[in-house]
């Protein structure tokens, strides 16, 4: 039997408040929390509840949905590693003693870093707005295009 991968979902948002700045929002969640807790109230454009904050979709000017096959913490501690590896070597190669960067892996949206950007597979239009094949489904002129199909194909068959 084969094992399923577990997969780990991370939700990176920048608001009018957070100047140009991301926020980390979400994380470690399944793909059916990450529906639930984010993509469904988005679409609605509802509240999301986070950590400590109550945030209305419609607040949101960007946002980034990251998996990683990992839990963050885990995550952010691979970045910090392979990160304090390349400054040392930085340090040895130019023979600095110090460097005004820490690198990255120590604050939540490093995730950016070390995630693979799925964000397109869970939203694709703005806060409130449904999805593209939700728009097709529910439009009023489904049932007419579908009749026109239909007819066309019965024409081409008939001719045939």
């Amino acid at each position: 039997m084969k094992k399923t991968e577990q997969r780990y979902f991370h939700v990176i948002v920048w608001t009018a408040e957070s100047g140009g700045d991301p926020r980390f929002l979400l994380g470690d969640l399944s793909e059916t929390q990450l529906k639930k807790q984010f993509v469904n109230p988005y679409r609605t454009g509802g509240k999301i509840i986070a950590q400590q904050a109550i945030l209305s979709a419609t607040d949101l000017k960007g946002v980034k949905i990251f998996e990683t096959p990992v839990v963050k913490d885990e995550a952010l501690k691979a970045v910090q590693d392979r990160s304090l590896v390349r400054i040392e070597e930085f340090r040895r190669q130019r023979d600095w003693t110090s460097m005004a960067s820490a690198g990255y892996g120590w604050d939540d949206v490093d995730i950016t870093h070390v995630g693979k950007d799925v964000t397109t597979h869970y939203i694709d239009g703005k806060p409130g707005s449904p999805s593209l094949l939700d728009q097709i489904t529910q439009s009023s002129l489904l049932p007419v295009a579908g009749a026109g199909i239909i007819v066309l194909a019965l024409l081409v068959w008939l001719m045939a």
